[in-house]
């Protein structure tokens, strides 16, 4: 889990600092304008190992993770920073519903948004995990199995849960093996639910895929296209599929934080201070 975040030179004129971060949720608010997304990017980056981005940045970073220190210098090389990052579990959910360039030859019905979902869904031995692949250790470990398809089930009742106002149930179509809601008596296939629904059920499936594992979940704003209710209720429920999580998130909605989670809040303007330039 990361302890410490320090970027100097931000902007050529800023030094950030954000120490004591909690184990389990951060959020980060402030004034449009104030950096949150900036701040975030260099986060990525260096979880990510992505020195070609941190050298855009033109800033120095150290960030303390599991007590040790894991820094960034102009001039380091993506080799040096991998090795001192370490293996780290990490997942960065974007939120965005923003239409194909080729939308007409993909079909009205697609999006990156949608995209994404049907991969995290049902992309099979791909790059990162998919809902099939869990699925299919179950066959392929059957001592496993029972483990398994009880957390599948937990992971229904919490979609249940958060879709109940709209009567939706999620289910496992026994004919195609797809996933599928039911609104009553009708099919709903994935690609017709709203943005705020594909949205949501992106950000359980990819927290449910950590297996419960120690993992840092970072999210720019996730309460966008999301109802008022499952703002007041995501980090309730992302913390139940995964109380290993620690997320670390901005936000502009005090519904995000209105469930006992407002000593959780930092303020970017808090952590930001003008460099010394002796």
């Amino acid at each position: 889990m990361i302890q410490c975040i320090e970027i100097r030179n931000l902007w050529c004129k800023y030094d950030f600092s954000w120490k004591n971060l909690n184990p389990d949720v951060n959020i980060l608010i402030g004034i449009n304008g104030s950096g949150k997304t900036t701040l975030f990017n260099i986060l990525d980056a260096m979880l990510t190992a992505d020195v070609k981005r941190l050298k855009t940045f033109g800033v120095e970073v150290e960030i303390t993770l599991d007590g040790r220190t894991v820094a960034f210098v102009p001039g380091m090389n993506a080799i040096a920073l991998k090795n001192a990052r370490g293996d780290i579990r990490y997942q960065k959910i974007s939120t965005f519903d923003v239409p194909f360039r080729d939308k007409p030859k993909a079909g009205k019905e697609y999006s990156q948004l949608y995209n994404e979902l049907h991969d995290i869904v049902y992309d099979i031995g791909g790059a990162t995990p998919s809902f099939s692949d869990y699925r299919l250790k179950a066959t392929n470990f059957p001592e496993e199995a029972d483990n398994i398809n009880r957390r599948i089930r937990a992971l229904f009742e919490t979609v249940d849960r958060l879709f109940a106002k709209t009567q939706k149930t999620i289910q496992i179509d026994p004919h195609t093996n797809h996933l599928i809601f039911i609104d009553d008596g009708e099919v709903i296939p994935l690609y017709k639910l709203s943005s705020g629904e594909k949205q949501l059920l992106l950000i359980l499936m990819r927290v449910f895929l950590m297996e419960e594992q120690p993992y840092i979940l970072l999210m720019d704003e996730p309460e966008i296209s999301l109802h008022i209710e499952w703002q007041y209720k995501l980090f309730e429920e992302i913390r139940r599929l995964n109380p290993n999580c620690q997320i670390i998130t901005s936000t502009h909605s005090p519904s995000l934080f209105g469930d006992g989670w407002g000593n959780k809040l930092v303020f970017v303007e808090d952590l930001i201070s003008l460099r010394n330039k002796e």
